[in-house]
């Protein structure tokens, strides 16, 4: 039951995120819809959802039960994904996105989502140590402007635009592995830096 509890609380945010996706969809000021997107991770952060990018950095300083729920929260952002993306008819100019996406050459790809993870961790870390959401709000129109890829944004894209296929589901797996990276590498540097700074403050009052 509490497994089942966690995937309704991933489904939940992918539908979140794909709410942040329309709203972008729907403006024709790019700057504006880039911003107004925030609502999706702002949601997901004041209402404790889960959602696979703002988990995954956190794998490697938790247990296997948070590995396995991060793992199936992948597949909850997609069935929420999917759920939004086809109450709609395809919105805007969301094929051409799609379309400019799949063509990216796949270390393209993976670099783009290896910053967008990072974006993504430092949006979920600042929430988690000062309870504001001011990150999410600079952030999250960073990676939309500067071209970045979230895998559970870019699954609603690319269900929204009926764009399924075998070079999509490539792309989105790629997207998944770049956003695990980027996260990942930036939890395991702020470890690495918090203990030094905690160690060098014991030794400095060890001294005084």
């Amino acid at each position: 039951m509490e497994r089942l509890c966690e995937f309704v609380k991933s489904v939940f945010a992918g539908i979140a995120i794909s709410i942040g996706g329309m709203v972008y969809l729907s403006c024709e000021n790019r700057y504006v819809g880039a911003v107004l997107f925030s609502v999706g991770l702002i949601s997901v952060l004041m209402l404790q959802f889960n959602l696979y990018t703002g988990r995954v950095g956190y794998i490697i300083s938790n247990g296997k039960t948070f590995l396995i729920d991060t793992v199936l929260s992948v597949f909850g952002n997609l069935a929420g994904c999917i759920l939004a993306g086809l109450m709609k008819a395809s919105i805007g100019n969301v094929s051409a996105l799609c379309a400019t996406k799949l063509d990216k050459p796949l270390l393209t790809v993976f670099a783009d989502a290896v910053l967008c993870g990072i974006l993504i961790y430092i949006c979920v870390e600042i929430y988690k140590r000062y309870n504001t959401v001011v990150a999410v709000v600079f952030c999250i129109p960073a990676f939309i402007l500067c071209g970045f890829e979230h895998s559970v944004a870019d699954m609603f894209y690319l269900v929204n635009a009926r764009m399924i296929s075998q070079q999509s589901t490539v792309f989105i797996l790629t997207v998944i592995l770049g956003n695990a990276a980027g996260a990942v590498l930036f939890h395991a540097g702020t470890c690495l830096f918090n203990r030094r700074r905690m160690g060098e403050q014991g030794y400095s009052k060890h001294n005084k």
